[in-house]
């Protein structure tokens, strides 16, 4: 083999390495999320910046076994929420860790 195309075969097997790493990364963290449960969205907002704006969603669920209060805070959303206050929202989270969640939005 040529010196380019021992290029080529290291470049896309360091491609499928990395891709390989991010896909086996992404599964471990969802399996992390042990816990599913609806909150209750408390807050719908709009924040801004003096270069964007975005919304923001909070919800909130009572464990209704020790009556621990959890409050759930979205990332950035580019645009409105299809979600209204009031309504449930479906959050899986660590239960070990409270505060490594993921909002279904």
């Amino acid at each position: 083999m040529d010196t380019r195309t021992m290029l080529i075969v290291a470049a896309i097997s360091g491609l499928v390495l990395i891709v390989s790493f991010v896909l086996f990364f992404k599964s471990q963290a969802k399996r992390r999320l042990n816990s599913r449960v609806d909150a209750t969205i408390t807050n719908v907002q709009v924040e801004a910046s003096s270069v964007s704006s975005w919304w923001t969603v909070t919800a909130a669920w009572s464990d209704p076994l020790t009556g621990q209060l959890l409050t759930f805070r979205s990332p950035h959303i580019r645009f409105p929420p299809k979600h209204q206050v009031g309504e449930h929202i479906a959050v899986n989270f660590d239960a070990t860790r409270p505060k490594h969640y993921r909002m279904e939005l």
